[in-house]
């Protein structure tokens, strides 16, 4: 069922609820005031019977005349005295056709008990009035049709009838017209998005300047759009580096064996050939390796990998003494601004190999890049995250670099001389991403290159 027929049916519902209900009360307030005012007028017909038996002394032959004078008589109008012993001592009937007025024993007894009694007698209403003469109890009876009461609530409840069905089918055909007025924006909208293609990302939904629900939809559909561009187009940039790096060793490899085939050359030439063919096979592994890793960074779950309390100090000193063993010339100096009271404030949850790598990448590169070799940590830490600055006196990244080197692939002018792929900086911000933490870098003329990393010690 679609939202349109589900809001037309709910506000059909509602509204025809609404009218039946108002529509009871009507019936019921004019049933109940013309029942009353005729049970009133047989109460008055009552009233003057019992008068006139009790207090003037009238026995039945003079009712009768009485009866037979009287102009202002009710539709099929019947009249009974009955005595205590429930035996009727006048009965008058206006209509010859009808049968006379008739009760039973229970109907008399239960009008004694109270005092007087309202009911109906097919289509007759009676009622029903006790009256005592000396020692003798007398019960009267008067009963009537109310043909015009009647006839007016059947008119009455035909046309409620008619104006309830009228009243609902134009709600009805109103609620559906309303509803697709209403839900015409996010048929646009459905329309726009099914011509969005890969090849039309950059296509957006129109958005007013009215801060309705459709504009709010819209937005968080314009968000969602943007972030699936980007990563659609850092895909399409992914793979072309990728092919571009994967080609060079390939073809390096490829083009050594052929001249190596051309003619017969010396073992040396051959052990020589297979040297450079062996150092492009591994540096095609180390790519392979490198990309294996970013993978596995962005399809990981932090609920599988982040289950380590990581002890940051030792994992600092470590990679200190790793990067040292690198090479002779690189330097590391790490400087704690405070000592901590306890040291597990400086653990935070995690994988331990994962900020290892992170840690190591940065030292690394601090180290190579620097003028000297040296580089520095700096470790931080407060109630609620640990933080360490990684630095080294080299030259500054270029400002049109900055904002790209956490890019896979992405290389700048100042590292193009040097070995590598463009890959650990991408992995080391995913790594510190999957952890709620957060890196920046800073470097400029004249001052040293320092990137920041915040680690939280508890994930959110």
């Amino acid at each position: 069922m679609t939202i349109r027929t589900r809001l037309t049916l709910r506000f059909t519902g509602l509204v025809s609820a609404i009218l039946a209900l108002a529509f009871t009360c009507i019936y019921a307030f004019c049933w109940y005031f013309i029942s009353s005012d005729f049970y009133r007028r047989l109460e008055r017909k009552a009233d003057t019977v019992g008068e006139l038996m009790t207090r003037r002394n009238m026995g039945p032959q003079l009712l009768s005349q009485y009866a037979r004078l009287r102009k202002d008589q009710l539709p099929a109008q019947k009249i009974a005295v009955y005595d205590g012993q429930n035996v009727p001592i006048f009965i008058t009937n206006q209509v010859r056709e009808s049968p006379p007025l008739a009760v039973s024993t229970k109907d008399l007894d239960a009008i004694r008990r109270h005092e007087g009694m309202r009911f109906r007698q097919g289509l007759a209403y009676v009622t029903g009035l006790e009256y005592q003469k000396g020692s003798e109890r007398y019960i009267v009876l008067a009963s009537a049709e109310n043909l015009y009461g009647d006839q007016f609530l059947l008119r009455m409840l035909a046309v409620l009838i008619g104006l309830f069905i009228a009243i609902v089918g134009i709600v009805a055909f109103s609620g559906w017209v309303y509803a697709s007025e209403v839900l015409r924006p996010m048929q646009r909208m459905e329309q726009q998005l099914n011509h969005i293609f890969p090849n039309t990302l950059q296509e957006r939904l129109p958005v007013s300047v009215e801060n309705d629900e459709i504009n709010r939809l819209s937005t968080t559909i314009n968000h969602l759009l943007d972030r699936i561009d980007e990563s659609f187009r850092l895909q399409r940039m992914f793979v072309a580096n990728v092919s571009h790096e994967l080609k060079n060793p390939l073809t390096q490899i490829s083009s050594q064996l052929e001249v190596a085939l051309l003619n017969r050359r010396e073992s040396e030439v051959y052990e020589e050939t297979i040297r450079s063919v062996l150092d492009d096979v591994s540096d095609l592994s180390t790519l392979t390796r490198e990309l294996l890793q970013l993978s596995q960074v962005n399809q990981a779950s932090a609920v599988s990998l982040l289950t380590d309390s990581v002890r940051l100090d030792e994992v600092i000193w470590d990679i200190r003494d790793e990067v040292s063993a690198i090479n002779s010339c690189y330097e590391v100096a790490v400087r704690f601004e405070e000592l901590p009271e306890d040291f597990n404030q400086l653990a935070v949850p995690g994988s331990t190999a994962l900020l290892r790598t992170v840690l190591k990448n940065l030292t690394e590169n601090a180290c190579k890049f620097s003028s000297d070799g040296k580089a520095l940590i700096q470790v931080y830490f407060n109630e609620t995250s640990v933080q360490i600055n990684i630095q080294n006196d080299g030259d500054p990244i270029p400002a049109d670099d900055l904002p790209y080197i956490f890019e896979p692939f992405y290389r700048s002018r100042q590292t193009a001389g040097s070995r590598g792929y463009g890959v650990g900086l991408s992995l080391v911000e995913r790594i510190v991403r999957l952890h709620q933490g957060r890196i920046s870098v800073r470097s400029a003329e004249g001052e040293p290159t320092v990137f920041h990393l915040e680690l939280v010690r508890e994930f959110t």
